[in-house]
């Protein structure tokens, strides 16, 4: 069914522009999320360099002077994502640690937490495009 008649029963005249800008924004931001990737990469490979030149040089305490401020080699210390897998480990260490007088919950812990876990539902839009890259359709269909 073509939406190009803005006469359709229930739907907003103004509904193929927003599909247009919808189509428009959603291929900007992917543009600008593979810039933004390969950004980061090519960033990444510059800082592996200038970490490995100061190891090397044995200076990790160097304070490197730029224009408006200055780069200094720090150690970010980030815990690991709490997965499943992590948590069953860790409970097992758990009741490994406490001994053999208390039994290991573990299995019984892992399902009460995988039933009663929250989950949230939200509509959002998919696209899937089929032409070649930047380009829009004339007139938006439903089907």
């Amino acid at each position: 069914m073509s939406v190009t008649n803005p006469a359709k029963p229930g739907l907003p005249t103004d509904f193929n522009s927003w599909v247009r800008h919808y189509v428009h924004f959603f291929n900007l931001t992917r543009s600008y999320q593979n810039q933004t990737t390969n950004a980061r990469q090519i960033k990444d490979m510059y800082e592996e360099k200038v970490i490995n030149a100061l190891d090397q040089a044995n200076m990790k305490h160097a304070s490197i002077q730029i224009n408006g401020g200055k780069i200094q080699l720090v150690e970010d210390k980030c815990p690991a994502p709490l997965t499943f897998v992590s948590l069953e480990r860790l409970l097992h260490d758990y009741y490994r640690a406490k001994g053999s007088r208390h039994p290991d919950e573990t299995d019984s812990i892992m399902n009460f937490i995988k039933q009663n876990r929250k989950t949230n539902i939200n509509s959002k839009l998919k696209c899937e495009m089929i032409a070649a890259a930047g380009t829009q359709p004339a007139n938006p269909t439903l089907q």
